[in-house]
């Protein structure tokens, strides 16, 4: 074998590692991502284990407003959600603030939107229900960032069910499904 054939084979050989390389890295790269999906999966349903965060949830959701007793204070607003809720405030914040985080998490695309969806698309609207006296005046105030990351998800979660993206309660939208045979 001479030296010009040896480098046509040594060019082809380098070839074929450097597209067998960017084939190996594009698996990687789709693996690496459906882990992430998964942990983010597993970090969201977590939710549903903490007692913080189930308190606060249940206090929201069984919990009624006389919105008459609000201002357009929004520090007298928050003294009377804080005093509404009593020893409960804290875990309300810890979900109301856990709203905010995710918006902000799913915005810039480090949370998948259709794992949160199926998580949490209820109570997220019920939530936003529940304190909407409270933020409908901040949506409308275009200087107002309290709870921005919140109200932006309620947005999507309320257009994506809209433009037909959503679905029925997984009772029912999914009533025939079996667990794949083990092999």
């Amino acid at each position: 074998m001479n030296l010009e054939s040896a480098a046509s084979w040594a060019e082809i050989l380098g070839l074929v590692t450097i597209l067998g390389a960017a084939i190996y890295s594009w698996f990687q790269i789709k693996e690496l991502r459906r882990a992430r999906d998964s942990t983010t999966a597993m970090s969201l349903a977590g939710n549903f284990q903490s007692q913080d965060f189930v308190v606060g949830m249940t206090s929201i959701i069984n919990n009624k407003f006389e919105p008459k007793n609000y201002t357009d204070d929004d520090a007298v607003n928050f003294e009377a959600l804080k005093n509404h809720f009593g020893e409960n405030w804290p875990q309300v914040m810890t979900v109301l603030t856990t709203w905010e985080s995710i918006g902000v998490l799913i915005h810039r695309g480090d949370m998948d939107f259709h794992a949160f969806y199926d998580l949490f698309s209820g109570v997220i609207v019920k939530n936003y229900e529940a304190f909407s006296f409270y933020l409908e005046p901040i949506r409308e105030d275009g200087e107002n960032k309290d709870m921005e990351w919140f109200i932006w998800l309620v947005d999507r979660v309320i257009q994506y069910e809209k433009e037909g993206g959503g679905t029925p309660p997984a009772h029912i939208a999914f009533k025939d499904w079996k667990p794949p045979t083990r092999v």
